[in-house]
């Protein structure tokens, strides 16, 4: 099975809350080549005839193609993933923090400073590993596709967070945003010259507030 059945197969059905899944695998070379054929306007959508499966896609500026509806999401919030996820790959921890709701860098540092020794800046050089591991080397993120979760478990998140920073956690968010958006994306990248699936399945949570996104994790 090629990476871009299985990426698409898991389009299928959604994991609430799942974990990090490595799937990686070859790309074929004349599916890649003939997608790098097509040219791309700035906020234009588009489908590749040789993948209609992942449906149609936009590229960002730094040229990470993105699949989603707009309808679905904005490109204020994909932009925000995608800064989010580049991160880990440049190791990047100030960007990083930028992409997460304050009050949850304030609260984790208590707990991990509390239960682990240690802050969110090393939870995130360990969490940098973790993909670069899965990656089997330095990697580059190349596309992203998201879509919207079978159930809602923003609020079920949120919640368990706040037993886990022994707060109302959900309520604080709530009051203080404009709105809460769950997600479930998927991450593909390139290591060693090969594109994989490295991240599948994975539910998040923005807060958006004023038009900017945070995230928590």
């Amino acid at each position: 099975m090629s990476i871009f059945k299985k990426f698409t197969a898991l389009f299928v059905s959604a994991a609430c809350l799942a974990s990090l899944v490595s799937c990686g695998g070859k790309e074929n070379s004349s599916s890649s080549e003939k997608a790098e054929e097509i040219s791309v306007a700035e906020g234009e959508f588009v489908t590749n005839p040789d993948e209609p499966e992942l449906g149609e896609y936009t590229v960002s500026s730094s040229g990470i193609k993105l699949y989603y509806s707009p309808d679905e999401y904005s490109p204020q919030l994909m932009a925000t993933l995608e800064k989010y996820f580049t991160t880990f790959a440049n190791e990047d921890y100030e960007t990083y923090t930028q992409c997460l709701y304050p009050d949850y860098i304030t609260e984790m540092n208590k707990f991990l400073e509390k239960d682990y020794g240690y802050d969110l800046s090393q939870s995130f050089s360990n969490q940098c590993s973790s993909l670069k591991e899965k990656a089997g080397g330095d990697f580059k993120i190349t596309r992203i596709k998201a879509e919207v979760p079978e159930e809602d478990c923003s609020q079920k998140y949120l919640e368990t967070l706040g037993e886990t920073f022994d707060t109302d956690f959900y309520s604080a968010v709530k009051e203080d945003c404009d709105a809460i958006h769950d997600m479930m994306f998927y991450i593909m990248a390139e290591a060693a010259g090969e594109e994989l699936l490295l991240i599948s399945e994975f539910e998040i949570v923005f807060a958006e507030k004023d038009g900017n996104f945070y995230t928590f994790g």
